[in-house]
């Protein structure tokens, strides 16, 4: 790729705070304590207000849990008086009356919250025996308040064979949305190895995509597979076909002490630079920034990738997942087609 790039980050996702009032069992970031050194209200502003000539169109809120940010309001505040959208992602714990009408109040009219499996799974992985219920309560207040809300499901080796129940659940709670992710093998995950996807759990996770997408939408359901969902076999759903990891492209993160990384779900050692040193043009525009997605080629492909006929257009995947399964990029372990090709006995 030329060293003159000219795309934006038209999607941020940010990092308010890595504290969090849950402890999961799969949390790739290992939230719980705030960062020692996360931004003030002051430098977080000053961000915002250089989102604008990089084109930005929307800021996505992640954590820990971001409703802990004493910050928040005041930063949607102003990423709303900028044109920005603004959305949440949420555990749900702190979903009730009042923060939704504080949410509305500062401009943020959508919403993501975690649901992980059915009562007894979703418990289980984020250690609060009764939780379940209370964010399904969460959830229903959201949709009564017209926040456009989607449920986010990390699927994992238990919530897998729970899907079809959770479907049945959330269309008789009404929700529209709902996008199923596979689980990252990152922070906490590593001493939960038993929660990641088998071969046949990925396909299983596939098929269930493929079975009830169309028939989901007719029924007013959107099922939305992640970037980890794929990729070029039977098993994708209809849409446009995937290119590769976005991330450094026309999306990146920003942590809560101001470091930038490709994808907020990679390691912390993962940075491009720092907010408090730099400015997010100089940082996004740097000619050998985020190198290993702007500057793929096809021989950078290895593991499960290297060799294959749809690789350089697949760039090897998600990224995410292949750095926390193999250590490197553009291997993704989890893919349909080459899980299918190299055990015929799934299909």
């Amino acid at each position: 790729m030329s060293n003159k790039f000219e795309s934006f980050p038209v999607l941020v996702g940010w990092e308010l705070t890595l504290a969090c009032n849950l402890r999961c069992r799969h949390c790739a970031s290992s939230a719980g304590e705030q960062r020692s050194n996360e931004l003030t209200l002051d430098e977080a502003l000053a961000i915002c207000d250089q989102l604008p000539p990089l084109l930005v169109l929307e800021v996505v809120f992640t954590g820990g849990e971001p409703l802990l940010s004493p910050h928040w309001e005041a930063i949607a505040k102003r990423l709303r008086e900028l044109g920005i959208h603004v959305g949440v992602v949420t555990n749900g714990t702190l979903i009730t009356d009042e923060m939704l009408k504080r949410m509305q109040d500062s401009g943020i009219t959508a919403m993501a919250v975690s649901m992980d499996g059915l009562s007894g799974t979703h418990d289980f992985i984020r250690g609060v025996p009764g939780l379940h219920d209370r964010v399904m309560k969460g959830i229903e207040r959201s949709l009564e308040a017209g926040f456009q809300t989607t449920v986010i499901t990390t699927v994992n080796a238990l919530s897998v064979r729970e899907l079809s129940g959770m479907l049945e659940l959330l269309r008789g709670m009404g929700v529209k949305r709902w996008q199923l992710q596979p689980v990252f093998g990152f922070g906490r995950m590593r001493e939960s190895r038993q929660l990641l996807l088998s071969d046949a759990d990925y396909l299983e996770l596939g098929r269930f995509v493929r079975h009830w997408h169309p028939i989901a939408a007719e029924r007013g359901l959107m099922i939305f597979p992640a970037d980890g969902v794929g990729y070029f076999s039977e098993l994708d759903v209809p849409g446009p076909r995937w290119k590769g990891c976005s991330a450094g492209i026309t999306t990146c993160g920003i942590m809560s002490d101001g470091s930038v990384k490709g994808c907020l779900s990679w390691p912390d050692s993962l940075v491009e630079g720092n907010l408090r040193a730099n400015d997010f043009w100089e940082i996004w525009f740097r000619s050998d920034a985020f190198a290993y997605t702007r500057r793929f080629g096809k021989e950078d492909l290895s593991g499960n990738c290297l060799g294959c006929e749809v690789g350089e257009e697949c760039r090897g995947g998600c990224s995410a997942m292949s750095y926390s399964e193999t250590g490197r990029f553009h291997a993704d372990p989890y893919c349909f087609r080459s899980i299918l090709n190299r055990m015929p006995s799934l299909s």
